[in-house]
């Protein structure tokens, strides 16, 4: 029997999508269903990282930051992070932290500004949106990087395909250019009727699946830019 309430489909780790989750609920409240379905399961490195000769870290995402700490107890070096929520994860963990606002475009344009002097270590992930490291060098920047996770890719089971092809509506808030393309060819020609909330033009433009019947993109790369859409989207739906 389909489901008559909207649906809200969240694709992040389980535990970014829990607290996205309750962000949503205390904005918009209960009418909607809430489906956790993650495209990829975050796999940190176990390998030491040394730090000889580094002067300062950058951190695209929480998920750099606790795969980092976990391998190196060295928190004397300063973080340079990509948004809020990455600084907020560094200082927990013990760091000094800088946030830029949420893109790598603006990490680097931060980090030209101040220009820190010696070596920079970007810990990141497998796949990353930007090229932090090709545009600091070119900025005369001496820079390395370090995958200190990998993002392996989890399908979608029946079930979820199902529900998605089921709801009246379904909100779908993407927040990287990989897990737009990971979600688009899972749900491949389904009938959904999405509600689509990219984070960033680069995730628009990631997107092959099928075409929504809304397009709500967020004004900024953060959480709160991201509720704002969802209640555009909420707004904007026509009537199934």
């Amino acid at each position: 029997m389909p489901h008559e309430r909207p649906l809200l489909l969240l694709t992040r780790p389980r535990a970014q999508s829990a607290r996205f989750a309750d962000e949503f609920t205390a904005r918009f409240g209960t009418g909607f269903d809430i489906l956790t379905a993650p495209v990829m399961e975050i796999v940190p490195e176990a390998d030491p990282i040394p730090l000889d000769g580094v002067t300062a870290l950058i951190f695209t995402s929480e998920n750099g930051v606790a795969a980092f700490a976990a391998v190196q107890p060295d928190r004397s070096l300063h973080a340079w992070c990509v948004g809020e929520r990455t600084a907020d994860a560094a200082r927990a963990a013990g760091f000094t932290a800088t946030a830029s606002e949420g893109t790598a475009e603006t990490l680097v344009r931060d980090l030209a500004a101040a220009g820190p002097s010696g070596r920079l270590l970007h810990l990141r992930g497998e796949h990353a949106a930007g090229d932090v490291k090709g545009d600091l060098t070119a900025l005369g920047f001496e820079i390395e990087t370090r995958v200190v996770y990998r993002q392996a890719a989890l399908p979608f089971g029946a079930d979820v395909l199902a529900r998605v092809a089921q709801a009246p509506l379904t909100l779908l808030p993407l927040f990287s250019p990989r897990s737009a393309r990971l979600v688009g060819a899972q749900l491949g020609d389904s009938p959904a009727r999405l509600a689509l909330v990219p984070m960033s033009p680069a995730v628009t433009a990631a997107w092959t699946g099928p075409a929504p019947v809304v397009l709500c993109p967020a004004a900024r790369p953060d959480g709160p830019a991201m509720l704002d859409a969802l209640g555009e989207a909420i707004t904007a739906a026509p009537a199934s």
